[in-house]
């Protein structure tokens, strides 16, 4: 989920008609009004993380459920409605996050690698396989206001074994919080804390916040079920 400057609310969803084998990726966009439309959509893509620039590009990374190796593509969704492929990851990709530069940030987790696309969609390595140890994969990604990036990690493995860690804009990274549970989308909000979604079954997901230097959570909501992702409106 991502804000506009405006404050239209853009979000991704994946739908599976009556033929389980086919999926449907859209970007859905409510308006001030709480007016929903769709902004554009894919076959065939599982849609995870989203993310909008300052133009109110939405920008959304796209599983592709043909795909061997589970590559994705990121897709670029203009304000009218153009569907353009911006640029790609080998592998399963999860969460999308702008620095302030106008750079792109997107999480591999199968490839254990964070990427940085350019604005205009040459890709680099920002951080990859060494950063990360066996098993980990990098999922959610939020950018503080120093411009470190937090990225959330899971293992997809044992309860409690997750993390997020933080990566200075050189790339030294540095442990944020241990002892998580599939933490997946992270946000901040106006006062530095990190809003975490915990993405547990039904009943037992939930949305975390950090203090600013770290330390213990304090659960903010809790009852529902796996949470993905998160966001902070502008102020109204």
């Amino acid at each position: 989920m991502a804000f506009d400057s405006i404050g239209n609310l853009f979000a991704a969803e994946t739908v599976v008609p009556g033929d389980r084998d086919l999926s449907i990726g859209r970007v859905l966009k409510f308006n001030l009004r709480n007016k929903v439309s769709t902004v554009g959509s894919a076959v065939n893509f599982f849609f995870e993380g989203l993310a909008v620039d300052i133009a109110g590009n939405a920008y959304v990374m796209a599983n592709d459920q043909t795909s061997p190796t589970g590559a994705s593509t990121i897709f670029k969704f203009t304000p009218d409605g153009e569907r353009i492929v911006f640029g790609s990851v080998p592998s399963q990709g999860w969460g999308l996050a702008f620095d302030s530069a106008g750079n792109l940030y997107a999480a591999d987790g199968g490839a254990q690698t964070i990427y940085k696309f350019a604005p205009n969609g040459t890709r680099t390595v920002f951080v990859g396989p060494s950063a990360f140890a066996e098993g980990e994969s990098p999922v959610g990604l939020a950018f503080d206001s120093n411009g470190n990036l937090f990225v959330s990690i899971e293992t997809f493995r044992d309860p409690g074994a997750d993390s997020i860690v933080y990566f200075t804009p050189m790339g030294v990274k540095s442990t944020f919080a241990t002892g998580l549970t599939f933490p997946r989308g992270l946000a901040f909000g106006s006062l530095g804390r990190l809003f975490v979604a915990e993405a547990n079954a039904i009943p037992e997901g939930r949305i975390l916040w950090f203090p600013p230097g770290g330390g213990s959570y304090t659960v903010f909501a809790s009852g529902f079920g796996r949470p993905e992702f998160l966001t902070f409106g502008p102020p109204r």
